[in-house]
């Protein structure tokens, strides 16, 4: 079971590792990691580095980067007032967007770093 999200429909931290630690103790054997918990860790990267959440949650680096990297989220933003523009955006974790056409290039910034 995933944790309560908070205000921002993002699980903290400490709820992630709370979750991590129950499943570890429950399981048998070698089992792999449950999807909804790599999910959960992922969400994390919005607010924290990948190292951090690796180190914390005791998660192969690379596993999750690797994982956060594959991680597509689409904005869908509305027209308003555009510019010709080119736009190249990278988070942390690695994820970058470059986007070459008319935007509203707050908007789309701003979208793109709540997420």
């Amino acid at each position: 079971m995933l944790p309560a999200k908070t205000g921002k429909d993002q699980p903290t931290l400490e709820e992630v590792h709370e979750i991590f630690e129950r499943w570890r103790k429950n399981k048998t054997g070698r089992s792999p990691i449950p999807e909804a918990l790599w999910e959960a860790a992922i969400s994390l990267t919005d607010s924290y580095s990948v190292n951090k959440i690796a180190n914390h949650l005791h998660l192969n680096y690379n596993d999750l980067k690797d994982r956060a990297r594959n991680h597509i989220t689409f904005i869908e933003l509305p027209l308003a007032a555009t510019i010709e523009c080119t736009i190249e955006i990278e988070k942390p974790t690695g994820e970058r967007m470059r986007i070459k056409g008319n935007c509203n290039v707050a908007r789309l910034a701003g979208e793109f770093w709540e997420r």
